[in-house]
């Protein structure tokens, strides 16, 4: 290395004086450096909490003031902060402070300038240095810099003729390699080194002392320990050595002894990686940057700890820390946090008699260390049309830091059916969260029409603070489907066990729900073994809900209105003689006047229409007579649009198994009929269920018949084309659905 003899010192003052009128504002009324120097004890002349900017960190402090850091633009920008509140901006972009002293070395490509906060004045330049490939840390011990190598360690200062003097640490073993250096005061450091004999690696750390340049005083350790763990006052040495994969301990040794006290630490898979800080006679140890982790562990919270017994812990009554810094008065500067005070500088003191440290605040940010909602676009309240809405719901919600996790709980007020959606942050890293609802509640079931109530919750990740809960409701609004008896905006299907229970399936549902997950069953009631035929109809009696038709053993047909609830109001008895057909269905809207219609088929193949008024005290006009030889056929199946036209179809399976479509013409008659397939006799039931896959276009829904194809459900999607009106069949379902009675 090139020796460098310094020229006069130079002053900052005029530099920092530009800068402060420029940037500084009303933050700082003069430059530090046009002050006369404070004593030691300034900063128990502090009158009151004073402010910094949001992100602040306090590096090394010294009797006057301490060198601070927070963010501006893509970068940092520095301060000088008196111990008074007074912010002198530092012109540069790198910068670090030497501990215990009113010195900040400025950092160049090549060069470090150590400056004088007090004067002004450049005490120190040190150009030439070491590539980096050579060297891994730099550390500042007053005026003197520290080179620490792979396997050297170097001390730099300058001569009373301003040259600079390089001495290589002595008392270091041959072949030892450096783990890591930590800077306590002007006077002395820490360095961690290994030695590794006869394939047996040993560790150690060497109190190095900086005017002399050497080691006086050696300590062995039980493993390797970051950087960070590991302090040294005048009076004690302490580290933490890691034995397993959760288990560390504190090791704190009395300088000049040979005695070693050991303690295990709370098991915890960063337990090696905490910060230690020496104030009075305890030591002070946490795991930085808790605030912005996911996860909260043992060692978030500033610990205490007397020297003499570190089995004593004490937490100290802050939130957190992102750095702790030592002071020159042997106090230690923290910035952090508390649950009520919020983010900003804290002073960690040491107590009198033995007690534990006190911590009083020294500044703030403004900013709140618990997590604090920041912008909100809530879910939206009133009446919520899901048809304009696509099916979906979305809110977004920015928070005072990213790392929350946060759901939002949507709950259908008439079931108790709920949907907790997990918030996401569309770019990893920022505090903004969106959730999107599907319209799916728990269990793929799709959500129904009416009041809903919603709970956004967001709880600190890192486990500071209480959870942030914002609440509201709305309701929800569907259009009517013609076989969508619960308002949910998917078709279902109906069945009657062996028992005469009826209950409904959702299709929707079905289609979603993995193998081995149930389907949800929606109990309607019991007593439906009364009937011998069950007809699902659409809406006839002018409500928005779909209705159905059954008759008893005395050929007497029951209309039921729907409810829109799953649910059906007291029958409504239509009248007697309805025993003389075979075949009933209804849905389809043969007549083109926008109402579903009832067709039934008589013994002597006579096919009669029941046109659908929408009246409830009276659903069906008169019966008109659309034609003869329906006889030949042993299934009827009123199936909506099927064949692409407007009025609604109807599919008739001969005794071959042929199915074959009828086109509506809109005028209560059918177009002469066209194939569809053979093989259709594999089917117990089939029905017209409207739209299941929401593509627009009608479907069928069949049920396989016992001994053919077991009794599960297929589902023969659309097409919307009368030539060829539907796709192969699909199931209804992954899971296999045992359905041994009667659909509708």
């Amino acid at each position: 290395m090139r020796h460098h003899r310094s020229t006069a010192p130079r002053l900052l003052g005029a530099a920092l004086a530009v800068t402060l009128a420029v940037t500084a504002g009303a933050t700082a009324t003069a430059p530090a450096v046009a002050a006369g120097p404070e004593t030691a004890n300034a900063t128990s002349e502090q009158q009151e909490v004073f402010s910094l900017p949001p992100g602040t960190l306090a590096l090394p402090a010294g009797p006057t003031g301490f060198l601070a850091r927070h963010p501006e633009g893509s970068g940092y920008a520095y301060t000088w902060v008196r111990h008074d509140g007074t912010r002198t901006p530092l012109p540069g972009s790198a910068y670090t402070a030497s501990f215990g002293t009113d010195l900040v070395v400025r950092s160049g490509d090549t060069t470090r300038t150590v400056i004088d906060m007090v004067s002004g004045a450049e005490v120190a330049t040190y150009d030439d240095l070491p590539p980096a490939g050579t060297y891994r840390t730099l550390r500042y011990q007053g005026a003197s810099l520290v080179v620490v190598g792979l396997q050297d360690v170097r001390v730099l200062h300058k001569d009373a003729q301003g040259g600079t003097v390089d001495r290589t640490v002595t008392g270091l073993p041959g072949g030892a390699q450096m783990l890591g250096t930590i800077a306590v005061g002007p006077d002395a450091f820490l360095v961690q080194y290994s030695v590794t004999s006869n394939a047996v690696t040993t560790f150690s750390l060497a109190v190095v002392d900086v005017a002399t340049a050497s080691v006086v005083e050696t300590y062995a350790t039980a493993s390797s320990t970051g950087g960070l763990s590991m302090i040294l006052s005048a009076t004690h040495v302490a580290w933490v050595e890691k034995t397993g994969y959760r288990q560390a301990r504190l090791a704190v040794a009395r300088r000049g002894t040979s005695e070693v006290t050991r303690t295990e630490l709370p098991e915890d898979e960063n337990n090696h990686q905490v910060s230690l800080r020496i104030t009075g006679d305890r030591l002070v140890y946490v795991r930085i940057g808790a605030a912005t982790r996911w996860g909260a562990g043992p060692f978030d919270r500033p610990v205490s700890v007397p020297l003499s017994n570190p089995a004593e812990r004490t937490v100290l009554p802050l939130a957190h820390a992102a750095l702790v810094s030592p002071a020159a008065d042997g106090s230690l500067l923290v910035s952090g946090g508390t649950i009520d005070r919020g983010e900003g500088l804290y002073r960690i003191s040491p107590g009198t008699d033995g007690a534990a440290p006190t911590v009083s605040q020294v500044a703030t940010t403004g900013v709140p260390t618990v997590l604090s909602l920041v912008e909100e676009t809530p879910p939206p309240n009133g009446t919520v049309d899901f048809g304009q809405t696509g099916g979906k719901l979305s809110a977004t919600w920015k928070f005072s830091r990213p790392n929350a996790r946060v759901s939002l709980k949507l709950t259908h007020t008439a079931t108790g059916r709920s949907a907790l959606v997990k918030g996401v942050a569309p770019n990893f890293g920022t505090p903004e969260f969106r959730a999107d609802w599907d319209g799916l509640l728990a269990a793929e079931y799709p959500a129904h029409a009416g009041a809903y109530t919603w709970t956004m919750r967001a709880e600190p990740a890192n486990g500071i603070g209480p959870a942030v809960e914002r609440t509201g409701s709305f309701t929800l609004t569907r259009a009517p489907r013609p076989h969508d008896y619960d308002g949910n905006g998917s078709p279902d299907v109906l069945n009657r066990s062996g028992g005469g229970v009826l209950s409904s399936y959702d299709l929707g549902q079905l289609r979603r729900i993995p193998y081995d997950e149930p389907e949800t069953a929606t109990r309607i009631g019991g007593g439906w073994n009364a009937y011998d035929r069950i007809t699902a109809t659409g809406n006839t009696g002018g409500t928005a809900a779909p209705d159905l038709v059954a008759r008893d053993g005395a050929g007497v047909l029951w209309w039921y209105a729907g409810k829109g609830d799953g649910t059906f109001a007291t029958r409504t008895r239509v009248g007697g003689g309805w025993n003389t057909y075979d075949k009933l269905t209804g849905g389809s809207d043969v007549t083109g006047d926008g109402r579903p219609d009832l067709l039934a088929a008589d013994r002597t193949g006579v096919l009669w229409l029941y046109p659908g008024t929408g009246s409830a005290g009276s659903p069906f006009a008169a019966r008109k007579r659309v034609g003869g030889g329906w006889g030949a056929y042993n299934l009827l199946s009123a199936t909506g649009d099927l064949g692409g036209a407007t009025a609604g179809d109807l599919v008739a399976r001969d005794r071959d198994g042929v199915l074959w479509l009828y086109l509506a013409k809109g005028d209560g008659t059918f177009a002469p009929r066209t194939r569809i397939g053979g093989g259709w006799n594999r089917y117990d039931e089939i029905i017209g269920v409207d739209d299941i896959d929401g593509d627009g276009r009608d479907d069928l829904l069949a049920k396989g018949a016992v001994y053919q194809t077991g009794e599960d459900l297929y589902v023969y999607r659309g097409t919307g084309q009368w030539r060829t009106p539907l796709q192969r069949a699909e199931q209804a379902s992954e899971r296999y659905l045992e359905w041994p009675h009667d659909i509708y």
